[in-house]
């Protein structure tokens, strides 16, 4: 298991540090917080001049009352919503989903059903509107409401256009018009951050050229075969390919784009040139995870799993390293190793209609398609090309996870796998089978679907009832149950545990 450094904060200091920081209550705003501001109104960065959003506390609901707007809470109304709503102009106050979500217990836990929006005349001051509301009894939170678009997020990278992969507008690939909406949705994923580089990635594979969608990020490698330093690609830059749709520079005028704009990679080559014994991987991927990986993108296939492969899995596993492999390129209906081990997520292709590539096997452990059929990929240290094959389906999940783990760096490979799985779109034939797994890539969704480190009670954000879960907590974890309030997986806790709570306060 990775370990983390743990606070020596004992709770005695802690309920010192609180009082102190005039926190015994609550941290600032627990409720009524500063709304969000940000840019100039009515346009893409900036806010919605003709509404804000409240989050209400449980039980408080609006209510018209002789034309004029307030809010309702135990069957009383608040006069205090009555003058405030009165003087930001208040047009209506409406739930802020038009259309009831289906499973209203579901909406109901995370809170769902607690947000309204307040309508206002066009160009008025929201900043200054949600201001006074957040002092409101009875509101909970108040915000603006963010502008943002398509239109204003599209990478300026010149073969971004041909990224079917990555935003599929119906592009021609290999002779084929596509679906649109065909893709990974990299620009849902993208609005919540594009990637830090605290992520490493160890990528085993042929290697990795100094690419300019790539340069800078590599880091030092491991040449198993020939045993040196020397990490240059030596397979038709299969290696650099695959690095390029995983972590390529986006947005930076050059080349093409990757899902994770700043991951570092770890270059560990296992063939030679391109074909090689499993026991090069084996030592590749303990040499991987002893260097600090977080992900293992393993865009290989072999017909047999030794013992020795199979322990260098197990050893990857224990240490919570989170392994991505291909299906293979066969068309068979047995994954090869390592996609066939429970330990690792195996990936197919799909191609820009959605359909399973014709060639992508599958098999028990399947887990889901990404594109792989007709897609850019880097090549040698300035070009490009269009490849097929589950390899280059592969570093789109990977790639996903890097920006998951930016996201929240505590997710177990549990939790990656079950989030990746439960937010892909499913595709033909309709639930889960083997030759497409739970659906295709759906990165947007996966990110949507990542946790925020501390929300302990799962309802979007982190206020009061996090930190009183985490204070209850506090110490040891039991040898048995849940510890959800250990969010370092430390085994206990401390004061490390409250720093990442308090870092996510609000959000």
């Amino acid at each position: 298991m990775k370990t983390r450094r743990r606070s020596r904060l004992t709770a005695t200091a802690l309920a010192t540090l609180l009082v102190a920081a005039g926190a015994s209550a609550a941290p600032p705003q627990v409720a009524g917080g500063a709304p969000q501001v940000g840019g100039l109104p009515d346009v893409v960065g900036g806010h919605a001049s003709d509404h804000v959003i409240l989050r209400l506390a449980p039980g408080v609901v609006p209510v018209e009352v002789g034309g004029r707007w307030g809010l309702r809470s135990n069957g009383r109304i608040e006069r205090d919503s009555l003058a405030a709503l009165r003087e930001a102009r208040a047009t209506r106050v409406r739930p802020a989903l038009r259309r009831p979500p289906a499973d209203a217990a579901r909406a109901a836990r995370v809170g769902l059903d607690r947000f309204v929006i307040v309508e206002l005349p066009a160009g008025s001051d929201a900043p200054a509107v949600a201001a006074r509301l957040a002092r409101v009894r009875g509101v909970e939170k108040a915000e603006t409401a963010a502008i943002g678009g398509v239109s204003g997020e599209l990478p300026n990278d010149p073969r971004f256009p041909e990224q079917w992969n990555l935003r599929n507008t119906g592009q021609v690939a290999g002779g084929v018009y596509g679906t649109p909406g065909a893709d990974v949705d990299a620009l849902g994923a993208w609005a919540f951050g594009t990637g830090t580089d605290s992520i490493v990635v160890g990528v085993l594979d042929s290697g990795i050229n100094q690419h300019q969608d790539l340069f800078g990020r590599i880091l030092p490698g491991w040449n198993v075969p020939q045993n040196s330093s020397n990490t240059a690609d030596v397979c038709s830059s299969h290696g650099t390919g695959v690095s390029s749709l995983l972590g390529g520079r986006g947005d930076d005028g050059v080349g093409m784009a990757g899902m994770h704009w700043a991951v570092r990679f770890l270059p560990v080559v296992v063939v030679n040139p391109c074909s090689g014994s499993e026991a090069f991987v084996a030592e590749g991927i303990v040499f991987a995870v002893d260097a600090g990986a977080d992900i293992l993108n393993m865009s290989l296939a072999y017909s047999v799993g030794s013992d020795l492969f199979r322990s260098a899995i197990l050893y990857a596993a224990d240490a919570e390293v989170i392994m991505v492999a291909a299906s293979g390129n066969n068309g068979a209906s047995q994954l090869p190793f390592p996609a066939r081990w429970p330990e690792v997520i195996a990936v197919g292709a799909s191609n820009n209609q959605d359909l399973r590539w014709s060639s992508s096997g599958y098999g028990t452990n399947m887990s889901i398609v990404a594109p792989g059929q007709r897609v850019l990929r880097a090549s040698n240290t300035a070009t490009y090309s269009v490849s097929d094959g589950t390899s280059f389906a592969v570093p789109h999940v990977s790639g996903t996870i890097a920006l998951m783990l930016s996201r929240n760096p505590y997710l177990t490979p549990a939790e990656v796998r079950a989030i990746l799985e439960q937010t892909a779109t499913d595709l033909s034939p309709p639930g889960y089978d083997l030759p497409t797994g739970f659906g295709r890539l759906d990165a947007a969704e996966a990110l949507a679907s990542t946790p925020i480190p501390g929300d302990l009670d799962a309802d979007g954000v982190v206020i009061g009832p996090d930190l009183a879960i985490l204070l209850g907590a506090w110490g040891p974890c039991p040898t048995t149950g849940n510890c959800a309030a250990d969010i370092d997986r430390d085994g206990e806790v401390g004061g490390t545990d409250l720093s990442i709570m308090l870092g996510a306060w609000g959000g």
